[in-house]
């Protein structure tokens, strides 16, 4: 078969959609390649992006009746020869999933020959009935603690936060106004307790527009309950039928996922990097 390369721009992206969703944005850190066939017909797409000195694939599809028939590869090589052209040389990586609904890209990835595939994370694909049923959260208690919103304090106490997370190792932000911009202000709120922070949930924006919810800081058990009750109440309110994924990257919070979200759908995440 013979196939053909095309840069997507706003433009053009149009023919695309079935395999590159238009949620997705094609801002100036990110490049998206279709792939066609000799008849013009649409096959594929990859997208990556570079951020923190590495590029990143965060999208590659290819569509299900030319599977298996070396499309996926051949997108990905042009994804290499993309980045060679740009002349910085950083490591490519590509995260996926593997459960026992959906291994495609397991497989997939596992058979890129200079590729090394590693056990990543663990994921889970939150609801807003399974925040309702974590231990501990009522709805109709009275409120302890009193929520804010993490965007309408001073952007240098904003930064102040930030740089706290950062040096506990526990939250990275390398760009704060790529970071602000992904980030969905009315679900990002924070609690204080004598000027002092206890909890807080940053909740992002995916490429594919569904949200994640990046981050739970809890020193105050109840405040965090609290928060994830307002979460929600925003959520059923502005943005009914979203999907939430919540990624946990080290065992505490893995712990803190389990006993937060214990109905949640999980998936084991892997890492491939060339």
């Amino acid at each position: 078969m013979k196939i053909s390369y095309v840069y997507l721009d706003e433009k053009n992206r149009i023919y695309f959609e079935r395999v590159f969703p238009k949620e997705i944005e094609l801002a100036p850190f990110r490049v998206a390649v279709g792939v066609i066939d000799e008849e013009r017909r649409v096959l594929g797409a990859v997208s990556y992006i570079l951020l923190n000195y590495e590029y990143s694939l965060d999208w590659i599809y290819v569509e299900p009746q030319v599977r298996r028939q070396g499309i996926g590869t051949q997108l990905v090589q042009e994804t290499f020869r993309c980045m060679m052209y740009t002349g910085d040389l950083f490591p490519l990586s590509a995260q996926f999933e593997y459960s026992d609904e959906d291994n495609v890209l397991h497989t997939f990835f596992l058979s890129m020959k200079h590729m090394i595939t590693t056990y990543s994370h663990e994921r889970y694909y939150v609801t807003k009935d399974d925040i309702k049923k974590a231990e501990g959260l009522r709805y109709n208690s009275k409120n302890e603690v009193e929520a804010e919103l993490f965007f309408d304090k001073p952007e240098a106490e904003q930064k102040k936060v930030l740089n706290m997370l950062m040096r506990e190792q526990t939250y990275e932000v390398a760009d704060y106004e790529r970071w602000k911009e992904s980030c969905v202000p009315e679900l990002c709120k924070c609690i204080y307790v004598k000027n002092n922070l206890v909890d807080l949930i940053f909740m992002q924006k995916n490429p594919d527009g569904n949200l994640e919810l990046s981050y739970l800081y809890g020193k105050y058990p109840k405040g965090l309950f609290e928060l994830l009750a307002e979460t929600v109440r925003d959520l059923e309110n502005h943005f009914p039928g979203v999907k939430i994924t919540f990624d946990a990257m080290t065992d505490d919070s893995i712990k803190l996922a389990e006993h937060l979200f214990p109905t949640a759908k999980k998936a084991h995440v892997y890492e491939a990097e060339f």
